[in-house]
């Protein structure tokens, strides 16, 4: 019947599946900032030879610039680690959802916002390995997701933002040493 050993149910413990699953969840929320993902730059490769000056530009209006990106896509994988522990269970103010920059924007700075992504992605991929024996069915948040539900929700609020910063960087390139409006002011 087809091909060989198909045909026997394969049984496996339970907990088996939640080891390999945790274990693919941690490994995507890592790859989000290290790459490769399948579908296009992960966070750090969208950053590469980012300057903190660029990081500032808003070639877009209607969008943030790309530290603010950093800052927002950090807040949200470090308040879902913390909704994984029941904490942090209302929505974020405006301010704890898109944080201002603190402090002088400078070069050093920047170094450091991108480290502080770095390390939530890393907290967060250690901490869905740490949860797994309570089980991915543990609900974590009001709106009742699970935590596995939540990881895969990281992974994905990063690559739409890698996406968008890959964007704005195009833009920013594309305007060379001229500033003011372009017609993708107009368009979004």
């Amino acid at each position: 019947m087809g091909i060989e050993g198909m045909d026997a149910p394969v049984v496996r413990h339970s907990e088996y599946i939640y080891m390999d699953y945790g274990r693919h969840l941690s490994s995507r929320l890592k790859r989000s900032i290290t790459g490769p993902m399948w579908h296009g730059p992960s966070l750090r490769e969208a950053l590469d030879g980012c300057t903190a000056e660029e990081a500032l530009e808003k070639p877009l209006r209607q969008l943030p610039c790309i530290w603010d990106i950093v800052l927002h896509v950090t807040a949200r994988a470090e308040r879902a680690r913390l909704h994984m522990d029941g904490l942090a269970l209302e929505d974020p103010t405006r301010e704890e959802d898109w944080p201002s920059i603190r402090g002088a924007p400078n070069t050093d700075a920047w170094i450091d916002a991108q480290a502080r992504l770095n390390d939530a992605y890393k907290a967060m991929a250690t901490r869905v390995l740490q949860v797994v024996s309570s089980g991915f069915h543990k609900v974590a948040e009001m709106n009742g997701c699970n935590i596995a539900t939540m990881a895969d929700g990281v992974v994905e609020h990063g690559a739409y933002h890698a996406a968008q910063i890959v964007l704005i960087r195009k833009e920013l390139t594309s305007r060379g040493p001229r500033r003011g409006g372009t017609v993708t002011d107009v368009i979004w």
